[in-house]
């Protein structure tokens, strides 16, 4: 019985998006070829026709794939290993194995887990240093300058994160026991078929090229699971450091701020990417991309990280203008204090006018124009008073 694992591992550096949308593309799917010369890199499909989009893989449907580098190379211990790099940094590592017929592979039971773990842990622990030796050759060779620091608070890059397991035709009470009970079914054509589950999938009746199918429907599946997870992750990260920052001025809100509209646009460009690739897609891979996306929640994790993206925005509007009403509200302190001053220090000035007789100039002045200038003030407060006590009445209306 055959067991195909599709291993998920994350490049220490991010691609820069924009630089990837325009004609840098092909440069570094070029430079990602020249490091892994070893592999063998299939070509795209070109057409005879004249016709740009003639396939779902030829020329111009690879330019919308969010596949960077997809080879294969024969490691000893392992057999066939192929690899396959994104332009939102993420890698998969695809290899297979044999299982005794008969085997109940449920990862569910301890016996059973036992059993298969003995077969797939030789695998886990091969590939493991392969994993972490091409993530440093693949940041030696794309251009420095499009590449980006990685997130604190996001998975470990680097190295294998996980498997998702598919077992090919396995006979009736060996398959996956996870996927056979709550599996999404997935129609792969010529009577095929497959039962996508949370790291499990059984496939049914297929060959080599269904089983294609499944494999890069699946790992398109899985860079739409990391960019929500992702983007959740530093999410949260945003709001506890939101949390904290209740004592930091306006230039430590709005750096935060910039932050997350950074993340904003990130996670924008990342969907558009994916989006435009699934248009691409065979029929085969699109079902088993849906039937994942079923099983995995995604619509409905996609639509919660939009509203929660919003209301991290919303928060921080808030989080801002209480700010600016608290320095506008010590601002208006100290006016009323140096307003309490000005008029104490006034008084004074006028009472030293009115009693002083030692001057120069003549008694007769001095007297009415104190009391005139002290008659204008009271005035103009107890306008100033009034004006404000009649506006808040009309606001209260």
């Amino acid at each position: 019985m055959r067991i195909v694992d599709v291993g998920t591992f994350l490049l220490p550096k991010r691609l820069s998006l924009p630089a990837l949308m325009t004609d840098q593309r092909g440069t570094f799917a070029e430079a990602l070829s020249r490091e892994f010369a070893e592999f063998h890199v299939p070509g795209p499909i070109s057409s005879d026709s004249g016709l740009l989009l003639d396939f779902h893989r030829s020329t111009g449907a690879r330019l919308a794939e969010s596949m960077l580098f997809e080879g294969a190379v024969d490691i000893a211990g392992l057999g066939k290993v192929r690899l396959f790099v994104s332009t939102l940094a993420i890698a998969f590592v695809v290899v297979s194995f044999d299982v005794p017929d008969g085997l109940v592979v449920d990862l569910e039971t301890t016996g059973e887990r036992d059993s298969f773990k003995s077969h797939e842990t030789p695998v886990t622990d091969a590939v493991n240093p392969l994993v972490v030796e091409w993530s440093r050759r693949m940041v030696q060779a794309l251009p420095a300058g499009c590449l980006l620091p990685r997130p604190e608070g996001t998975m470990e890059a680097g190295k294998l994160l996980w498997w998702h397991r598919v077992c090919q035709n396995p006979p009736r009470g060996s398959e996956f026991a996870v996927a056979r009970a709550f599996g999404v079914p997935a129609d792969l054509g010529d009577g095929a078929r497959a039962e996508v589950a949370n790291g499990f999938t059984n496939v049914y009746g297929a060959g080599g090229s269904h089983l294609d199918d499944v494999v890069e429907g699946l790992m398109v599946a899985t860079q739409e699971w990391l960019i929500v997870d992702e983007a959740k992750r530093l999410l949260a990260g945003h709001l506890v450091q939101l949390s904290n920052s209740r004592e930091e001025g306006l230039v430590g809100v709005d750096s935060q701020y910039g932050d997350l509209l950074q993340l904003t646009e990130e996670v924008t460009l990342r969907k558009l990417l994916l989006s435009e690739e699934l248009r691409y897609l065979a029929n085969a891979r699109i079902n088993v991309r849906e039937s994942a996306a079923r099983a995995w929640r995604m619509a409905e994790e996609s639509g919660e990280l939009d509203s929660q993206i919003a209301a991290l925005r919303d928060l921080f509007s808030l989080h801002r203008e209480r700010i600016t009403n608290d320095r506008d509200d010590r601002r208006n302190f100290l006016v009323s204090l140096l307003t309490v001053i000005t008029l104490v220090q006034s008084i004074l000035v006028w009472y030293d006018f009115l009693t002083e007789d030692d001057t120069t100039v003549a008694a007769y002045p001095r007297p009415p124009i104190a009391i005139a200038v002290l008659a204008l003030s009271l005035f103009l407060l107890a306008g100033a008073v009034g004006w404000r006590r009649l506006n808040a009445a009309r606001q209260g209306k």
